[in-house]
């Protein structure tokens, strides 16, 4: 218990600096990345790597499965099993990756994407240039991002953390360059934001294995039944997976559809500002899904129920912090920005901090149940949070004539119902653990 607490303030600590670096650049990236695509382009630009995002969604929880198989493997000092699930997890993914690519290479050609994106500035041919590029580098990093996986496993989360401030300090860059050099391009913009994607994670992952050998891939330690073992498991993340993209990244499409591409703009602006509450959040949550998993193995219930307790409590700072942002957001956004053709609103601040203190609970416990493997009820609630988004958007948009706060208000009662269901779920995984620790007691003295 001491040395994963010691390892959990270490890569919290860690990680503060260059997340704090990573933020303030994403911040001054939004603004150039504004100022070289005007409004309209940049929605365009968001809803594309919204929906290509999907992709990674479909990877069937590989990612997550290898993360928490890693996790156990190491728990109990069997290595070679590590090295073999990240193998393992390699090999699934590029397969998948090929497959992928050839399919929507082709069909892409058969869809009319200015009617999905709704902007007809710009030709249907040059539309599916662009997303044929962005799913090449997509899926490239798709790949490679298994590396994330491994630092989480390995209880190593600050490198995730430099992965990022290294991904955005080069994509400021190269959009700094473009600004320089060129005119507002999409097909530019989407080539050198992938080359950017894969080259930083490429170098990082290459750097990391050899520095820990014992857990480079290899394909002759590839294995059938660690195969199994991470495709059971990752079927499990995959409906997680999939349920929780179509509730979060489904808003801007039904933003774009219902009010137009530049609500979509307004949309990202409040997320990336609200935002920076998820990023602190996160740089002590992450560390804790494979902390948890480690601790479950280990049946150390004392450990977890007191970080659970933490965690929660955290929630009356998060919540000062919010109606600061909300009270400061005119001021901050018009610096930021600097752009006057940027209408928010009052109400726009305080649905979308809500939405965002829905969305830090319902991750406290999710981490929980990702990390012991408990994900039925996790799973049931989402499924219903995503059956209920749309028609709720579209309810509060069309007949409520709430705007932008219709989306953010359906998306947050959405969330709430695993917010409900998931501290039920944790304390009585906790219990469950005591009892059986108590059980195991009485069986060695018996």
């Amino acid at each position: 218990m001491e040395n994963r607490n010691k390892n959990f303030i270490k890569q919290i600590k860690s990680s503060v600096v260059f997340r704090v670096l990573a933020l303030i650049i994403s911040f001054v990236l939004v603004r150039y990345m504004l100022e070289y695509l005007g409004i309209e382009k940049f929605g365009l630009w968001s809803v594309i790597l919204s929906i290509m995002s999907w992709i990674l969604y479909f990877d069937f929880g590989i990612s997550n499965g290898v993360k928490n198989k890693v996790s156990q493997s190491l728990a109990k000092n069997k290595n070679l099993d590590a090295q073999e699930y990240i193998s393992t997890g390699y090999v699934i993914l590029t397969l998948f990756s090929i497959i992928v690519y050839l399919s929507l290479f082709f069909i892409a050609s058969l869809i009319d994407w200015q009617h999905i994106f709704n902007i007809y500035s710009i030709t249907n041919d040059t539309l599916i240039l662009i997303l044929r590029i962005v799913v090449f580098f997509i899926l490239l990093n798709f790949i490679l991002s298994i590396i994330t996986a491994v630092f989480l496993a390995t209880q190593k989360a600050s490198l995730v953390v430099v992965n990022q401030f290294l991904t955005n300090f080069f994509l400021l860059l190269m959009i700094y360059l473009l600004i320089k050099f060129t005119k507002t391009n999409l097909v530019y913009l989407a080539f050198f934001y992938g080359v950017v994607n894969t080259s930083v994670t490429l170098v990082l992952s290459m750097w990391f294995y050899k520095k820990n050998n014992y857990l480079s891939p290899s394909l002759k330690l590839v294995k059938k039944d660690k195969i199994r073992d991470v495709s059971v498991i990752g079927m499990k993340f995959f409906w997680l997976q999939l349920t929780i993209l179509f509730m979060l990244t489904t808003d801007r499409i039904i933003i774009t559809q219902l009010l137009g591409p530049s609500y979509v703009t307004n949309y990202d602006i409040l997320y990336k500002y609200f935002g920076a509450i998820m990023i602190m959040h996160s740089i002590i949550n992450s560390p804790l899904w494979s902390m948890y998993t480690e601790a479950y193995t280990k049946n150390d219930f004392k450990w977890i129920s007191a970080i659970l307790i933490k965690m929660v409590k955290l929630f009356i700072i998060y919540i000062l912090i919010l109606a600061v942002m909300v009270t400061m957001a005119n001021f901050i956004i018009s610096i930021w920005l600097n752009n006057d053709e940027i209408e928010l609103s009052t109400s726009n601040y305080i649905y979308m901090s809500v939405m965002f203190l829905v969305l830090m609970w319902h991750s406290v416990f999710a981490y929980f149940s990702n990390g012991i493997e408990k994900t039925n009820i996790q799973l049931i609630t989402t499924m219903i949070g995503t059956i209920i988004n749309i028609p709720l958007s579209i309810l509060f948009v069309n007949y409520f004539d709430m705007g932008l706060n219709g989306v953010l208000l359906a998306t947050i009662l959405s969330l709430s119902i695993f917010g409900i269901f998931g501290p039920i779920q944790a304390v009585r995984e906790i219990k469950n653990m005591k009892l059986r620790l108590i059980s195991n007691e009485y069986n060695t003295l018996v």
